[in-house]
């Protein structure tokens, strides 16, 4: 049987235990379901699935006798599903929501675990889900999208985490564990090409410096990627259309005289270079060091997004009628002219034509860290890991999401981060193993800034919201110590427990020029959070668990304010999470369930209220908030008649999410491999009241209530020899979202994000030295339409929404990679 190592430094106390899993009554009905009789029969020398290690209790476990739900992947796992970044992840996970976000929100995506999630990039949150890179915690959602390189494998853990890993766990966690330097003088090269001139090259050398001592291994990676999608100048669309009426006094910007088509740049492309050196010295047998040192710079188009419904509206209306139609001779606000009708085209042009200015539309990221790893058995049953890491990124980019060539909504941000790591974790055994105890303190230190510029065009124009400059700064100092315990009081029961306190302080600074004084709000508080379980060893095949923990995320401030009413604190919010699972290993090891059920207590929810405006006055100190998901605003408001301010409002109350997840993998003969991932999450809000701004209606999800997966391959031998040809197929699912207002019912299809289903597939040629491989893989396989983000088609009043816009999908993509190994 083959052992694979998921992560984890050299350790002489260091145990495998038993192999395990889970109970839950959907554990035991699917282990009935699923037994020797509901498969074909199995051939003769089927291999068994590898037995797999973790370490997600800072010790190396076979994960069938981890009392976690985890899924782990290895670098074959990610490759063969054509999965490049952590992003792609988020389709085979139960119950995960990885999302590309909208434009304005830059190079930073959407990432959630049981219906626990955070999508806005803004330092005043915290994220829900914390991503490692070789145990150097990643502090911010801005970046968090990372590049699976070299990779010896992933883990992802579903639920709090608060022990070991400590705040913004709340959902879960993600570990990225990088190859180290074997010093076996091996490497490879990878080249990719595929749609839209894709172009991939990647590089890894791994070597000795000092034999048996000292080993180097160097990763590059350079990807370029060209846009599927575009923005179009306007005028000369309509005169393609032979409506050159509607474009008023408007000409071309560009000559585009014997083109097809009226592009000004495309939407969606990458460009990336990536490197990567780290450093293993090995003194003798109880001691290791690692160095590792990285750099990325990132240069990426702004993300496809669609108009599907003219501007209107008291503030757009007035500001069409009294700037843009006597400037261009046309209105933004009384027709669909504005609205291509192709989702994967839009009229942006990243400009202001008032004032002659234009803007970069590229994301622009460098990021680079060190870090280093010190393993050192301090004696023959204890271990001592000492981490201690820097990294630093700053990002700027510029979104037009307005999706016109005029300035009415707009923004140029900048982003810069720096953060220090230190970790301490002493891990042993005692009571003739019986004990297996963990002791650790974590530091964490950051410095942020977020500096923006607005294009508010029809607010500035009013006089009520004028453009504003913010220039805010974000500290956070974080720290904490850890115990974690596990006693086994048999051969086959075990109890575990573990505690972590936390001290931590922040200070966010709010400088919005001109309208609103500088703000600062500061933050000190300590916590403990708590974990308890339980195991069985039901037979050699079963394991069961039950488990509670928590996490927690610390308070704030809403940071996107427009008048000083909207700033808000928002309080701390902590999930206690109850859990029974099962893991079972049948079949001669050949069939693998992994199952859970959960109930998260959320005490408070921090919900984002979409739809919410001010309709109070602008220097109203405690405005009321109005649900009016595109409306305009009542009667007997400040701002009656007009759609009102913007609003980035948060409600929050006590809620529960339930749920149930399931993971399968089988050999059932020799060369076929099949995998399946089930998740379902239900959120209930405490508040019942509909008339609190707490208040979230059932049908108003979270997360999709359901998602899916499953991949079937099979290695066909082509010459005897030994060389093959897999052929594999991958399926993802995902039910309906909701984005109609949070406090009213939303009805389908009206106030929903439908459904999908997509197909990836992939062709994999390896050679009998097994040294190399040619891939052909397409993911998107039926070329499926699906929305990403899509807007509400109907207000709260029943009424056709202004300016409803969508994200679509990637269109289907092939690929050709050619990779030798030395």
């Amino acid at each position: 049987m083959t052992k694979i190592l998921v992560s984890g430094a050299p350790s002489a106390t260091r145990r495998t235990t038993r192999i395990a899993g889970r109970a839950s009554a959907l554990a035991l009905i699917t282990a009935a379901s699923l037994g020797a009789g509901a498969l074909p029969a199995l051939a003769q020398g089927a291999a068994e699935l590898e037995e797999i290690v973790v370490t997600a209790r800072f010790r190396e476990e076979n994960i069938q006798t981890t009392p976690i739900a985890i899924t782990a992947l290895s670098a074959d796992d990610l490759e063969v599903r054509s999965m490049d970044n952590v992003e792609d992840v988020g389709l085979s996970i139960p119950n995960a929501y990885f999302r590309e976000n909208v434009g304005n929100y830059g190079p930073t995506g959407t990432i959630g675990l049981r219906g626990v999630s955070q999508y806005d990039f803004s330092y005043a949150f915290e994220p829900a889900v914390g991503v490692y890179i070789d145990d150097v915690y990643h502090g911010t959602l801005t970046g968090s999208f990372m590049d699976l390189v070299d990779l010896e494998r992933l883990e992802v853990l579903r639920g709090p985490q608060g022990t070991l890993f400590g705040k913004n766990s709340l959902g879960g966690a993600i570990r990225l564990v990088s190859r180290k330097p074997e010093g076996d003088n091996t490497g490879r090269v990878e080249a990719t090409y595929g749609s839209w001139d894709r172009l991939d090259l990647k590089g890894v050398a791994d070597f000795s410096l000092v034999e048996d001592h000292v080993f180097a291994r160097i990763v590059g990676v350079s990807k370029n990627q060209d846009g599927y999608a575009h923005y179009v100048d306007f005028a000369c669309q309509m005169q393609a259309n032979g409506t050159p009426e509607l474009a008023g006094n408007m000409v071309p910007t560009v000559d585009f005289r014997g083109k097809d088509n009226c592009y000004l740049g495309s939407l969606g492309g990458r460009q990336s270079d990536a490197g990567r050196v780290m450093l293993r010295i090995v003194g003798n047998d109880s001691l290791e060091v690692n160095i590792t040192g990285d750099f990325t710079k990132s240069k990426d188009e702004p993300g496809p997004m669609t108009l599907l419904t003219h501007h209107g509206g008291l503030f757009d209306s007035g500001y069409s009628a009294g700037v843009i139609m006597p400037a261009f001779g046309v209105s933004y606000t009384d027709d669909d002219r504005f609205v291509t009708g192709d989702p994967y085209t839009n009229y942006s042009n990243y400009a202001d034509p008032l004032e002659g200015q234009s803007y970069d539309p590229l994301a622009r990221t460098k990021t680079w860290g060190l870090s280093g790893t010190v393993d050192y058995d301090v004696a023959e049953n204890v271990h001592a890991k000492a981490i201690v890491a820097y990294r630093t990124y700053d990002s700027d980019w510029s979104s037009d999401t307005d999706l016109t060539p005029f300035p009415i909504q707009g923004t140029y941000q900048i982003q810069e981060h720096e953060q220090w790591q230190a970790e301490l974790q002493l891990t042993g055994d005692a009571l003739d193993s019986a004990l297996e105890w963990t002791l650790g303190a974590f530091y964490y230190d950051s410095n942020s800034r977020a500096y923006n510029t607005t294009e508010f065009g029809a607010f500035d124009y009013s006089g009520l919201l004028l453009n504003f400059v913010a220039d805010d700064y974000y500290t956070t100092n974080n720290k904490s110590g850890f115990l974690h315990l596990v006693y086994h009081l048999t051969d086959r029961l075990s109890v575990s427990g573990g505690v972590r306190y936390t001290d931590e302080k922040k200070t966010n600074i709010f400088d919005h020029q001109p309208g609103l004084a500088v703000t600062e709000a500061a933050f000190k508080g300590s916590r403990w959070d708590w974990k308890a379980s339980a195991d069985y060893q039901l037979t050699d095949q079963v394991f069961v668990y039950a488990q509670a923990a928590t996490g927690f995320r610390s308070a704030g401030f809403t940071p996107r304010i427009f008048t000083i009413g909207q700033l808000q604190p928002l309080p701390e919010e902590e999930v206690t999470t109850y859990e029974a699972g099962a893991k079972f290993d049948l079949l001669d090891r050949r069939l693998r369930i992994n199952t859970a059920l959960f109930q998260s207590d959320y005490d408070p929810r921090i919900i984002q209220l979409g739809g919410v405006v001010q309709c109070d006055a602008v220097d109203d100190p405690n405005p009321t908030p109005y649900f009016l998901q595109g409306g305009d605003c009542p009667a007997g408001t400040a701002l009656a008649g007009s759609p009102g301010l913007n609003w980035f409002y948060y409600g929050n109350a006590p809620g529960k999410i339930k749920g149930a997840e399931l993971e399968l993998t089988a050999n059932p003969i020799a060369n076929l491999a099949v995998n399946f991932s089930f998740g379902y999450n239900k959120y209930h809000n405490a508040e019942k009241d509909p008339t609190s701004p707490a208040y979230r209606d059932p049908s108003a999800l979270l997360q999709p209530k359901y998602n899916m997966s499953g991949g079937v391959q099979y290695a066909f031998e082509v010459d005897g020899a030994g060389s093959t040809i897999t052929p594999r197929l991958d399926w993802f699912f995902q039910s309906h979202g909701t984005n109609g207002a949070a406090n009213m019912p939303n009805t389908c299809p009206e106030e929903c994000v439908p459904s999908y289903n997509i197909f990836n597939g992939r062709i994999t040629y390896d050679n009998v030295e097994q040294n190399f491989s040619v891939a052909f893989a397409v993911t998107n396989l039926f070329d499926k339409f699906y929305w990403q983000q899509l807007g509400a088609a109907v207000t709260a009043a029943g009424g056709v929404p202004n300016a409803r816009t969508g994200v679509p999908s990637r269109p289907r993509e092939w690929s050709v990679t050619a990779t030798k190994r030395f």
